[in-house]
């Protein structure tokens, strides 16, 4: 194919560098000529040291009328300036801000993902209607709108957020190359953290924000530290001190005394090996799209509790690859990873389990393959060129 020019619009590089750089590869190696827009933060310069672009503009996560003013002028020129074809935002700020610059822009094709709706089948009153008018906002200049997760997927088209024509689901994924239990030796690392044999690891891979689930996982842990001295919990968190949610972990982990058990680490690039040092991974979220830290875990052979809600549901099948939980309910929470904590072999069953439904339904490639035939028919219909 010929040199279509894509651009993701993502808040920040360390986002993009997260949840997307294998994805942007791909596009790559497929010929799309691929940049990304995002604002800066402390992740460094990542991105560019994969190969791929990176072009700067203001970004401010959450709603900031000066910096999102800017963010969109800048967004608008850049866009330009790039001559971009395909203009591809990324939620939750993308949505009220990628489409629409991409459109008064000018750019001939405008795709917007949701990695997840901003509200679940829970939420209720003023924060579903505001979350629903957001959506509907970015669809609503979004030519294109693809879906991560199968339930919002569904639930856009029964709701008609945008023709169904329109409406596209890609999934998603990760590197089950990078995430492999068969490469990775958990002793060494374990002992390098200060985990001995005996220890049974209860962990944690989240933003460090409350919708998360912070809250609940630590009052898990101060009931399940009275039960099991061999219990500890590692928690590998990214922080976000700007989010108006924002936690503090280690305020926690006193309010529930747990400080001597927890082991909290930040910003970490050796995922797969800490992930092999859990025996158990926990996501107690209250909204997500299709969790990353879930599909991570399982591909490691981990056993996963996780809320029962849109996304984890798609990944976890519950006594089977793992175990769901209703969403806040700590009592149950602590009944699930309790009966994982008694009984090994259910953990190892669960564990193998899940990597085989990641290896065959939750890998990047398998995602970026659906992504670029959802690119080449979006091109062929607007008639862009293709070399």
């Amino acid at each position: 194919m010929g040199h279509i020019r894509v651009a993701h619009v993502v808040p920040t590089e360390g986002i993009a560098y997260l949840l997307l750089r294998t994805r942007l590869r791909c596009l790559q190696e497929a010929g799309y000529e691929v940049l990304v827009i995002c604002g800066r933060d402390d992740s460094g310069r990542r991105l560019a040291d994969a190969g791929i672009p990176v072009r700067y503009i203001p970004f401010a996560r959450e709603l900031s009328p000066w910096t999102d003013l800017r963010c969109l002028t800048a967004l608008r020129r850049t866009l330009r300036a790039e001559h971009i074809d395909i203009a591809h935002s990324h939620n939750p700020k993308g949505t009220l801000l990628g489409p629409w610059a991409a459109r008064c822009a000018g750019v001939p094709l405008v795709v917007h993902t949701v990695h997840g709706f901003l509200f679940n089948e829970h939420t209720r009153g003023p924060h579903r209607w505001l979350a629903l008018a957001a959506e509907r906002w970015g669809a609503l200049w979004a030519h294109q709108v693809l879906f991560q997760s199968r339930e919002d997927y569904d639930l856009a088209r029964t709701i008609g957020l945008k023709q169904a024509e329109r409406l596209h689901w890609i999934g998603n994924g990760i590197d089950a190359r990078r995430f492999d239990p068969s490469l990775i030796s958990a002793a060494g690392k374990r002992a390098e953290l200060g985990l001995d044999t005996d220890h049974l690891v209860i962990g944690m891979v989240a933003r460090l924000v409350r919708e998360k689930g912070y809250e609940e996982f630590f009052r898990m842990a101060g009931q399940l530290a009275l039960e099991y001295p061999q219990a500890r919990f590692l928690i590998v968190a990214i922080p976000e001190p700007e989010q108006s949610d924002a936690v503090d972990p280690r305020a926690l982990m006193r309010a529930s005394r747990v400080e001597d058990r927890c082991l909290l680490l930040q910003q970490r690039d050796d995922m797969p090996e800490l992930y092999a040092c859990m025996d158990i991974a926990v996501l107690p979220s209250h909204r997500e799209g299709i969790p990353r830290a879930l599909m991570e875990a399982c591909a490691m052979g981990v056993p996963v509790v996780a809320s029962d809600i849109r996304g984890c549901r798609e990944v976890v099948v519950p006594g089977e690859t793992g175990l769901l939980f209703p969403v806040r309910q700590v009592p149950a929470l602590v009944a699930a990873v309790r009966a994982l904590v008694v009984n090994p072999e259910r953990r190892r069953r669960l564990g193998a389990a899940a990597r085989r439904r990641i290896l065959a339904e939750f890998t990047e490639q398998h995602t970026a393959a659906r992504l670029i035939a959802c690119y080449r028919r979006f091109t062929a219909a607007a008639g862009l060129a293709s070399g």
